[in-house]
């Protein structure tokens, strides 16, 4: 695509050079990022679906719905994504399209290992591009909100793991007595406060515990990452983990499966939104999967593992306005292979922009400490 294409679907991208390490760590240190981690290869094509592309309807027109929401001219939004599509229309959500990493081998456990190393081999890093930056920044600690610690927050020792448990949790009083005994015991002492904080941002205004079904809807787990991390001395980090992006049979186009998995997607932003209160303006919300899905239609009415995707990015922090692509088309001659959406855009830009603005990483940093990326495949300010 030519320059003046891609800056025609770019909308109005404003450069920016990199900010001064030394002056930005400071002002850095009050900004949030929650990762939202989409497992099994999340459909690009089918979350912000080329519409205006010739080719698009003869490849998938089962998996088009009719009701797209608007994003451009050339760009629809998927109707299980109002929240994002209302963000997009203030100015505070952009897609990135055709995105992806170098990795070709559309396995998942590779290509998820990849997704959290930053690592373009597999298996090569025991720690995650987001631990590490957040090590680099000396930053505050991360919050996952999952069971086991994620590879993407390794590398920062004061990240921690918090996942509602199948226990329904105790009534306040409970945890006011337990504090009151481990007072007078040093070892324990540190924790009480902690017991607490962690436990009081899931009770009701009545101090009774919200029911763990509920707690584990992706708005519920994201609400409750934002007002972990927008306490005195919270995580700056948080991580969400989501499966089942794996869409091979009855993906479904305005309804079914897929929609489902994307309804979880709008359904966290929201949540983090309202969970963040006044610091959505300093926050930033962003996708990562390990690729995208086929082109075409298979013969289950699904889409099978695939290269290109795109990347959801909503927050106070978002510069870039509308839906950003260097757009490859959607002809067989421009597919990856006869068959994926070619990737136009490396993801660990986005990702190493995203870091830029959080944490005030320079770009020589990031690629020396954190994780090596194409500069030449994206070269403007996508956050601020």
């Amino acid at each position: 695509m030519k320059r003046r294409e891609f800056i025609k679907f770019s909308a109005s991208l404003t450069l920016a050079g990199a900010t001064p390490w030394a002056s930005s760590a400071q002002a850095a240190q009050a900004k949030r990022l929650l990762v939202i981690m989409l497992r099994g290869g999340m459909d690009g094509l089918a979350a912000i679906p080329p519409f205006a592309d010739p080719d698009l309807g003869s490849l998938r027109a089962e998996l088009l719905p009719s009701n797209l929401l608007l994003g451009n001219q050339f760009f629809g939004i998927h109707p299980a994504l109002p929240t994002f599509a209302e963000l997009m229309a203030a100015g505070q959500a952009t897609a990135i399209h055709a995105t992806g990493f170098g990795y070709q081998g559309r396995s998942h456990f590779e290509g998820q290992d990849i997704m959290q190393s930053g690592i373009t081999k597999p298996y090569a890093s025991a720690s995650g591009w987001l631990g590490r930056a957040m090590r680099a920044a000396r930053s505050k600690s991360g919050v996952a909100i999952s069971i086991p610690m994620p590879l993407i927050l390794r590398g920062d020792a004061a990240s921690e793991t918090q996942y509602p448990s199948w226990m329904q949790a105790p009534p306040k009083a409970t945890y006011e007595l337990v504090s009151q005994l481990w007072a007078n015991v040093p070892e324990l002492k540190p924790y009480a406060s902690r017991l607490i904080e962690s436990d009081n941002v899931r009770l009701a205004a009545d101090g009774t515990p919200e029911p763990n079904q509920q707690r584990r809807t992706a708005y519920s787990l994201a609400k409750e990452a934002a007002q972990k991390m927008q306490l005195p001395g919270g995580p700056v980090v948080g991580v969400l983990d989501f499966n089942g992006f794996d869409t091979h049979a009855g993906q479904g186009a305005a309804e079914g499966v897929n929609a489902t998995k994307l309804k979880q997607i709008d359904d966290a932003i929201r949540g983090y939104r309202e969970g963040i209160g006044t610091q959505w303006a300093q926050s930033l919300v962003l996708t990562v999967t390990e690729f995208g899905r086929t082109a075409s239609v298979n013969g289950t009415l699904g889409t099978d593992h695939g290269w290109g995707s795109c990347v959801l990015a909503a927050g106070g922090l978002v510069k870039a306005k509308g839906i950003v692509s260097q757009w490859p088309g959607l002809k067989k001659s421009q597919l990856f292979e006869g068959r994926d959406l070619k990737v136009t855009v490396d993801a660990l830009a986005v990702y190493a922009d995203a870091l830029q603005s959080v944490f005030g990483l320079p770009p020589e940093v990031i690629q020396k400490e954190v994780f090596s990326y194409a500069r030449d495949s994206f070269n403007s300010r996508l956050f601020v």
